[in-house]
């Protein structure tokens, strides 16, 4: 039995450092001098495609109005733009701020929902009927830069391109601990996507706030899924088609939020991602291929973590009297449990130690990504939602 508690240990606690520290460094050692490997791209002389925006509004009058702006004012050929905006049953200025301007941008397209549909519906309906060779998928508080249409569809001269990811850069609009430290754990994630591109020609998930989709490659959501950019992502791992993050392709933006709302909405995309784990299985099967392995590392791996923890967590309480070093672990487990708890009270107080900070940040983290699962297992029945305060 001891020996079966002390397997536990090593395998949790390798998983936990292989996703977090040992893929990492594996990938900057693999890709710290390569660029992106696809050479077969358009000029700005070439006759480039067409593109349909994509947006799910609601109630986003605090931020419609620059979107509209910055969609129009790029360097893109204005007649190869079309934005298509969904609205979700507003009760707010959105609608006649759409309205309003459609009169100066006469390629905005307004779809009204009446009752609450979600993005998911609202997508699912706008994506089919768009008139585009590229879909630019984005959400409302998402603004571009004048070159970033250019960025995203380059790649799609080489027919093997199936989605390009936009470079998604955060604004904090405010000092809120959870607003700086995500911003860290985004400009991560950005860094493992350019990496996984270099090496593989993959993204593990195209983050939904900018992606360009071949038209053609677009296929519905399922109407209760929580989480559509990590679908439409996997659609494409699913095809062997590749997967690009352009860096050039810059967009911002907003990101002001608290830990509450944080947590919100990092329960709900783990939701979703648990969904796109057992929709896409298969996936795993390929693990000694690049793309399976990346998979199985950025994504799956780091899913499991709070499982991972627990059972680290078990595994030390049952060795405890063998070693000194199991006395230890459990000791450190248990602090890192309190943690949240312990900074919330630092806090209140107006003491900020940033290693706390941080590790109250990874703690909540993934205690958001355990209530996920739960709700997962309790199944999902629409993906309407709340959207948390701009």
């Amino acid at each position: 039995m001891q020996l079966f508690f002390e397997i536990i240990f090593l395998v949790s606690a390798y998983a936990m450092l292989h996703t977090y520290v040992l893929y990492p460094t594996l990938l900057w050692l693999l890709t710290k001098n390569k660029k992106n490997k696809n050479t077969v791209q358009y000029s700005p002389q070439d006759n480039l495609p067409t593109i349909a925006v994509i947006c799910a509004a609601y109630n986003e009058e605090k931020v419609i109005e620059e979107k509209i702006i910055s969609t129009f004012n790029t360097n893109y050929p204005k007649e190869k733009i079309v934005f298509c905006i969904g609205t979700d049953a507003c009760n707010d200025k959105t609608v006649s701020i759409i309205k309003t301007m459609q009169v100066g941008y006469p390629n905005l397209k307004l779809v009204e929902f009446t009752a609450r549909t979600g993005k998911i519906g609202i997508i699912n309906k706008l994506c089919p009927d768009a008139n585009a060779q590229v879909l630019v998928m984005t959400d409302a508080n998402v603004f571009f830069k004048e070159n970033t249409f250019f960025e995203l569809t380059k790649h799609f001269k080489n027919t093997e391109v199936q989605l390009v990811c936009g470079n998604i850069n955060k604004r904090p609009l405010n000092k809120e601990t959870v607003t700086t430290n995500e911003l860290k754990y985004m400009n991560f994630e950005n860094y493992l996507k350019y990496a996984e591109s270099k090496q593989w020609n993959t993204v593990m998930g195209a983050e939904g706030g900018c992606y360009a989709l071949r038209k053609e490659a677009y296929r519905n959501v399922p109407s209760n899924f929580n989480v559509d950019d990590f679908f439409i992502t996997c659609l494409s791992l699913r095809n062997k088609k590749q997967i690009l993050f352009e860096p050039e392709a810059l967009v911002y933006e907003d990101l002001a939020s608290n830990t509450k709302n944080e947590f919100r909405r990092k329960a709900r995309i783990a939701t979703g991602n648990f969904q796109n784990l057992f929709y896409f299985k298969d996936l795993l099967f390929r693990f000694w291929t690049g793309r399976g392995f990346a998979f199985l590392s950025h994504k799956v791996l780091r899913w499991l973590t709070p499982f991972f923890f627990l059972l680290n967590y078990i595994s030390c309480v049952m060795l405890i009297k063998t070693n000194i070093l199991f006395e230890v672990f459990f000791y450190c487990l248990l602090f890192l449990l309190l943690i949240p708890i312990i900074n919330w009270f630092l806090v209140a107080v107006k003491i900020r130690i940033k290693i706390f900070i941080s590790l109250s940040h990874f703690m909540v983290m993934n205690a958001a990504l355990f209530v996920g699962f739960v709700r997962y297992t309790k199944g999902v029945s629409s993906s309407v939602w709340q959207p948390v305060d701009r």
